[in-house]
């Protein structure tokens, strides 16, 4: 294999590599030494050191095997490629890794429809929010590492940042969990009255169901608008804005060419956005 293969790599053979802990070691020695700007990556025995391996043979036994497809040597240093930081990444954030504690408590938010207080629930990498009338909410993972040290309510805080990263990153047509391209489908009414849709992964398993209006929870104009009010939209649950949850606000006004038109309030200065099927705001009154 050479700096320049660009042959495929079975995913369970990519994963077989690691299954010995001085490769472990060794990306994780590299990422480190990678952080610092400026730095050149270590010599040969530089590394070893780092590791913590005596016998050299042996240490670059288990190096030849990480080049050239996670580490890459150039001018007598070594250098981690951009899969061994990513697998370094996921080792840190604690998903394969760390078993979490099931926690519970009362937040401070209510049910979008009807104002009881919500539960946070964090379990097996997971936190939801349940109404007791209607259930549960909301629900997305949340990795051990993000849940460390941070309360139930925090938990959820941070899981509804993330959330409103991943759904504008989902409309712009990328997947947040494998970077694949990402097909929005036509909205349709449920039969509770709420246009919604469905985002679709084109390479993995994700697929999210939303409420049109929350694709737009970011846009610069919502975002203007609340803020002038005091209101930072990256701090309430995305699903209690009155536009989200309010069908009446909401109206598809036009099939050939599609448009949706979303009214964000009922103030005079309140932005009115349209879209078309695909999500895309296409004007701003």
């Amino acid at each position: 294999m050479t700096d320049d293969d660009s042959e495929s790599l079975p995913p369970a053979e990519a994963f077989a590599l690691f299954a010995d802990e001085t490769r472990v070691a060794i990306i994780e020695a590299l990422a480190e030494e990678a952080t610092i700007e400026g730095i050149d990556g270590p010599s040969f025995a530089e590394l070893r050191r780092a590791v913590g391996v005596s016998d050299a043979g042996q240490f670059n036994y288990h190096l030849s095997k990480l080049r050239d497809r996670f580490v890459v040597k150039r001018d007598g240093k070594y250098y981690p490629r951009y899969a061994a930081l990513k697998l370094v990444g996921a080792i840190r954030e604690g998903a394969f890794t760390e078993r979490t504690e099931s926690r519970s408590a009362t937040l401070e938010h209510t049910c979008p429809q009807c104002e009881r207080s919500l539960t946070g629930i964090y379990e097996n990498g997971l936190v939801r929010t349940e109404c007791d009338e209607h259930d549960m909410v909301f629900q997305t993972s949340v990795p051990p590492q993000a849940a460390a040290n941070r309360s139930v309510s925090e938990i959820v805080a941070f899981a509804n940042v993330e959330s409103q990263h991943h759904i504008q990153k989902a409309v712009d047509g990328t997947c947040f969990l494998c970077s694949g391209s990402m097909s929005v489908e036509k909205p349709h009414w449920t039969d509770g009255g709420s246009l919604v849709t469905r985002i679709d992964c084109d390479s993995c398993w994700m697929r999210m169901h939303l409420p049109v209006e929350s694709s737009v929870i970011r846009h610069p104009a919502i975002v203007s608008y609340f803020y002038e009010q005091g209101i930072d939209v990256r701090e309430v649950p995305f699903l209690s804005f009155d536009f989200v949850r309010s069908e009446a606000q909401t109206d598809v006004v036009s099939e050939e060419p599609y448009r949706i038109r979303i009214e964000v309030g009922p103030e005079e200065d309140a932005p009115t956005l349209t879209l078309d099927e695909e999500l895309n705001v296409v004007d701003v009154e």
